[in-house]
């Protein structure tokens, strides 16, 4: 009977859908769907119109010594302007790049990327820089 309980506990514990990732926007066809995916994994202030973004995602909740999530999420959203300030909530004011080395690859080949100066914030454990002037907003959630 012990046995049972044993093996019925370890199956629950594994029954979750594993939500590990490595994804590009590129892989993504509609700006519904890459917002949509994005959102999932990096919650959103507010609805998003489009994203350009690499998930990289470890789930680990699957085991029996589940521990925190590992991420490493880097992304350019496109935002209505009058929802920025929503982005702003619970965050401090921050120094942080304008530009990321690694936007122009994210960015390449979209209207995503940013022309005017950015407002930085810190929010947790992300980085953003909004640039009101664009309605966009660059993200790096970074856990590990």
């Amino acid at each position: 009977m012990r046995a049972l309980l044993v093996v019925i506990t370890l199956g629950l514990g594994c029954s979750e859908k594993n939500r590990t990732t490595d994804t590009r926007s590129t892989t993504i066809p509609t700006a519904k769907q890459r917002a949509s995916f994005l959102c999932a994994y990096a919650l959103c202030a507010s609805s998003v119109k489009d994203a350009a973004f690499h998930v990289v995602f470890h789930d680990n909740s699957g085991s029996l010594l589940s521990g925190p999530d590992d991420s490493d999420i880097r992304a350019v959203v496109l935002v209505d302007k009058d929802d920025l300030e929503k982005w702003t909530r619970s965050c401090t004011p921050a120094r942080v790049e304008a530009r990321p080395d690694w936007l122009e690859e994210i960015a390449k080949g979209t209207t995503l990327m940013p022309k005017s100066a950015p407002d930085g914030y810190r929010c947790g454990a992300e980085q953003r820089a909004i640039h009101v002037k664009d309605g966009l907003i660059v993200r790096r959630v970074l856990t590990q």
